[in-house]
């Protein structure tokens, strides 16, 4: 069994998943296997994954009901000791970043989630540094990139990804998995990279309401605090929104050469 399962998540991105193998690929530590779960790709994103024969990889290529109903396909084949969703286009932050990690996550230390901080890109500007919020801000949105989360396998079992989601499985997963367990730890470095043109933030409303979903059925927040978070959400977008800049500098750090 090795000690990481990477699962990435794939449909018609054929550069995409190149970018994310070639960061495997790059990897000086090498206890870790492959899932990668395509959705049925139409212009060789497929055939390119099934040519990846290695030992350490699976590939599995089938229709899907959307990003988080493969992601569950991931978990059902992933066999590692810890699951991280690195999907097409993400990748590490360096080829030391298993290297680094994996004397915490194979030491002695009980830890069931690992998380650290991540570099965003805006398109092709520089990458910014943005450093999670820690899992104490889960009660106010989703404190960390789950590309930058290790979640431990045996505490995850039988927790699955909620496909009624559209934005907010992730959240709704990790605030859920948050009450399995207390072992988690939080390591001050950038685990990954990935690009900040995503659905996400292209439907940035969804994702408001299903956070206040997460808040009110998972977490069981007060009504009060939910409204609180929902103002919060909407002066931190139109900030985005009307003064990018000075939102940048004050929620991410440039990265410099």
């Amino acid at each position: 069994m090795a000690l990481i399962s990477v699962v990435t998540v794939v449909r018609n991105d054929c550069d995409a998943l190149r970018k994310t193998h070639d960061s495997l690929a790059g990897q000086l530590f090498r206890d870790f296997e492959w899932v990668i779960i395509d959705g049925a790709s139409t212009d060789g994103t497929a055939e390119y994954a099934l040519s990846i024969r290695t030992s350490d990889t699976q590939v599995v290529s089938e229709r899907d009901s959307g990003i988080f109903d493969a992601m569950n396909k991931g978990i059902d084949r992933a066999t590692g000791a810890f699951v991280i969703f690195l999907n097409a286009g993400d990748v590490f932050a360096s080829e030391r970043t298993l290297w680094d990690l994996a004397p915490l996550l194979s030491g002695p230390e009980p830890i069931d989630l690992l998380y650290g901080d991540s570099l965003e890109r805006f398109g092709s500007a520089r990458p910014v540094y943005k450093p999670t919020r820690g899992q104490k801000s889960v009660n106010y949105g989703m404190f960390c990139c789950h590309q930058s989360i290790f979640y431990r396998r045996t505490v995850i079992d039988d927790l699955r990804y909620d496909v009624r989601f559209r934005i907010a499985g992730d959240y709704d997963f990790t605030a859920r998995f948050l009450k399995r367990t207390k072992n988690t730890y939080r390591i001050p470095m950038a685990v990954s990279i990935f690009d900040l043109t995503g659905a996400s933030k292209q439907l940035e409303h969804i994702g408001r309401y299903e956070n206040w979903r997460v808040q009110r059925d998972v977490l069981h927040l007060p009504v009060l605090r939910r409204l609180a978070n929902q103002v919060t959400y909407l002066l931190t977008s139109g900030l985005r929104r009307i003064l990018p800049g000075a939102y940048r500098t004050f929620r991410f750090k440039t990265v410099h050469d």
